[in-house]
C-alpha cells in the first residue's frame, strides 16, 4: 500500500494535527473576547447616532445582527465540540490509534462542553 496510516498516533502530543489544532483553538479564543468588545463599541456608537439623529430606521436591525454574530461566535468551541462527539459516535467512537476527534480537541486545549 503507498501510505498506510492504520498505526500511525495522529493526536500524539507533538504531532502536526495538534499544533494546529492548538493554533485554530488561540485564535478563536482571542475572538471570542474580541467580538463581545466589539458589539459593546459599535453599538455604543450606533446608540450616539441614533441620539444625533432620530429618524434612524436601521437602529435595530444593526444592534440585532451584531448580537446575533457575537452569540453565534462566541459559541463555535462548542458547536466543534459537539460536531466531533457527533462525527466520533458515526465513526464508531474510535479510530486506530484509540483515540476520539473529541479527545484530540481536548489535548489541544479545546476543552469540552
Amino acid at each position: 500500500m503507498f501510505l498506510a496510516l492504520n498505526g500511525y498516533d495522529w493526536c500524539a502530543p507533538g504531532s502536526g494535527i495538534i499544533k494546529a489544532l492548538s493554533f485554530i483553538i488561540s485564535i478563536l479564543n482571542i475572538v471570542r473576547w474580541v467580538v463581545p468588545i466589539g458589539l459593546i463599541g459599535f453599538t455604543t456608537y450606533e446608540m450616539i447616532k441614533k441620539v444625533i439623529n432620530p429618524d434612524d430606521k436601521d437602529f435595530m436591525k444593526h444592534i440585532s445582527n451584531r448580537v446575533i454574530a457575537a452569540v453565534v461566535i462566541f459559541f463555535v468551541p462548542m458547536i466543534i465540540s459537539i460536531l466531533l462527539k457527533v462525527i466520533d459516535i458515526a465513526r464508531g467512537t474510535t479510530d486506530t490509534s484509540g483515540s476520539t476527534l473529541r479527545d484530540c480537541w481536548s489535548r489541544a486545549g479545546g476543552g469540552t462542553f
